[in-house]
């Protein structure tokens, strides 16, 4: 009964921090001193980086956490305002797509309802390749309803890219 309830493996011991090159010339009393990361010109940040933060986690962890702390202040310290322009120029770009996608799609649902449509020739045929894709995933979603007369995609479909560009869409500042 003994033998089932412990494990014959050892356990190891537990995890202590190695001791870096400094640490060893300094002596134990010291904490480890971080090093800013290097970025270009144009991403750096004028305020300095929060390194009493950072030195609190690796002497906290033993300097485990050295590492990641230090990329952390890294990352704080990068100026993101030379991306702003060609982010929101992407943005403006996907929010333009997605509202002539939109006009297509009401295309292709307006055309649906007519039964006389040939759906084999073009424009039709082309119209269908764009649109049915999408409304075929959000048939998914929400199936028809009323023994399949009444299909409900198409307001899923309009929701879902109305959705996207009001997250995409830069809100106006205050």
């Amino acid at each position: 009964m003994h033998g089932l309830l412990t494990s014959p493996c050892v356990r190891p011991p537990p995890l202590r921090a190695f001791p870096s090159p400094s640490t060893r010339l300094l002596g134990p009393s010291k904490t480890l001193a971080l090093r800013p990361l290097r970025l270009p010109r144009g991403l750096r940040s004028s305020a300095p980086p929060p390194r009493a933060a950072a030195e609190a986690a690796a002497s906290a962890v033993g300097g485990l956490l050295a590492p990641l702390s230090t990329l952390e202040v890294g990352l704080r310290s990068v100026n993101l305002a030379p991306l702003r322009a060609p982010v929101a120029a992407a943005m403006s770009a996907v929010v333009r797509w997605l509202g002539v996608y939109r006009e297509v799609l009401l295309v292709g649902v307006l055309f649906s309802w007519f039964p006389n449509i040939p759906w084999d020739r073009q424009p039709f045929s082309a119209l269908r390749d764009l649109c049915d894709p999408f409304l075929a995933l959000c048939r998914e979603v929400m199936p028809p309803v009323f023994g399949r007369k009444l299909d409900l995609s198409p307001l899923i479909a309009f929701m879902a890219i109305d959705i996207i560009i009001m997250i995409l869409r830069p809100q106006p500042r205050m």
